[in-house]
């Protein structure tokens, strides 16, 4: 797990999963003010935009995500449909 979102709350860190997948209309400056008025550190979030471009680019399965895996994130691959390493 990403060391310095690791200490978020699991609803917290689902909150920021979701933005970072699905919010494509905000700029990253008003993702980063989102994510501090919603609790999170400056820090965690300029740490939680890194990950924007692979999140609004692929389907993660829950539980594997590039923030709570890391290098064993696995994502969806709809050319031989299966989760695949990343």
């Amino acid at each position: 797990m990403d060391p310095i979102l690791a200490l978020l709350p699991a609803t917290l860190l689902q909150f920021v999963e979701d933005q970072l997948s699905n919010n494509d209309v905000a700029s990253d400056v008003e993702l980063l003010d989102h994510f501090i008025s919603s609790g999170l550190t400056e820090r965690q979030a300029q740490q939680a935009l890194r990950y924007r471009s692979q999140y609004l680019c692929n389907f993660y399965l829950e539980g594997f995500t590039p923030i709570l895996k890391g290098a064993q994130a696995r994502h969806f691959n709809p050319y031989s449909r299966q989760f695949e390493s990343d």
